[in-house]
């Protein structure tokens, strides 16, 4: 368990920084999917040709969770089993992870990003909420929403990232972009990047407010740390495109005492934003019109009232 909690902290620091504030209890069953979701990332990151081959394998272990010689992590396994979360969100989860395995990563428009941004972090949200205790289903898609932001700030902040392993989500009805011209960018392209990196940011401001809204499900001890994981990870998209895009020079990240005014923030709005503690019944389910009919949230979420 220290090893996951080492891990969280040094790949996740925003994260880990949030984190703080949960339970012992909470932040071990955090670790662990984080832990998870680092594996699964870095077998898809990796240059080894037997990823897609590694990747199916561990789908095949949550299938047959209860075979005894599945290979799955111990601690991954408990939360499975103690139905803390459900197998069938965490194969959607290496579903979408495989899709980064392709030789060419280009997607084709926005219903393409908003769908590939639910799979590899929106299922993530669902898991990440019952980890937190937060059994009261309608509240899951905001937890979806959380992921989503979370994502499309990903994508603009490791453009350049991604670029060098040649992969693009920028959508290509925005952009028509290859990982050579980001590489090798001209004035023109820069300002092409430019406004499809703005788009996205606005695109993820969107989901971010949803997922404010669902903050008031999650247990009150639960309740400051997500809003403030939510608020500094939303800060680098902020960064971004306050420092005329910085997202082309360097990978932005929010420095500990930009934490700490963030953190200073969030007490505020947790001491008097009535928002915060209130349950609201409103999400906006146009937000998910685009993801497919037949993923865990269309299926398991939305049939649940």
């Amino acid at each position: 368990m220290k090893t996951k909690k080492n891990l969280l902290k040094k790949k996740s620091k925003s994260f880990y920084f949030a984190s703080i504030f949960l339970s012992s209890e909470n932040f071990n069953n955090c670790a662990v999917l984080y832990s998870f979701c680092r594996q699964i990332d870095d077998i898809a990151d990796n240059k080894n040709y037997n990823k897609q081959k590694r990747l199916n394998s561990i789908l095949k272990s949550i299938k047959n969770i209860n075979n005894p010689n599945c290979k799955l992590d111990e601690s991954i396994k408990i939360l499975i089993s103690s139905n803390i979360i459900d197998k069938d969100c965490l194969m959607e989860l290496v579903k979408g992870v495989l899709l980064d395995t392709k030789k060419k990563i280009h997607l084709s428009n926005m219903a393409s990003l908003i769908n590939y941004a639910y799979f590899v972090a929106g299922t993530v949200g669902i898991m990440m909420a019952k980890v937190l205790s937060n059994t009261h289903p309608y509240s899951y898609r905001y937890a979806v929403d959380l992921g989503i932001a979370m994502q499309l700030t990903n994508i603009i902040r490791d453009i350049i990232e991604d670029a060098r392993i040649g992969r693009v989500y920028l959508p290509k009805s925005w952009i028509k972009i290859t990982p050579k011209k980001i590489l090798n960018r001209t004035v023109n392209t820069e300002r092409d990047i430019n406004k499809t990196t703005k788009k996205i940011y606005n695109l993820a401001e969107v989901y971010y407010k949803s997922a404010f809204k669902g903050i008031a499900f999650l247990p009150f001890k639960s309740r400051f740390a997500i809003l403030l994981a939510l608020n500094i990870y939303r800060q680098i998209g902020k960064k971004i495109i306050k420092k005329k895009y910085t997202n082309l020079i360097k990978r932005e990240t929010v420095h500990t005492y930009e934490k700490i005014f963030c953190c200073i923030k969030v007490c505020i709005i947790f001491l008097f934003n009535i928002n915060v503690h209130i349950k609201k019944f409103k999400h906006d389910n146009s937000l998910h019109a685009m993801i497919q009919a037949d993923t865990f949230l269309k299926k398991k979420i939305y049939e649940k009232k």
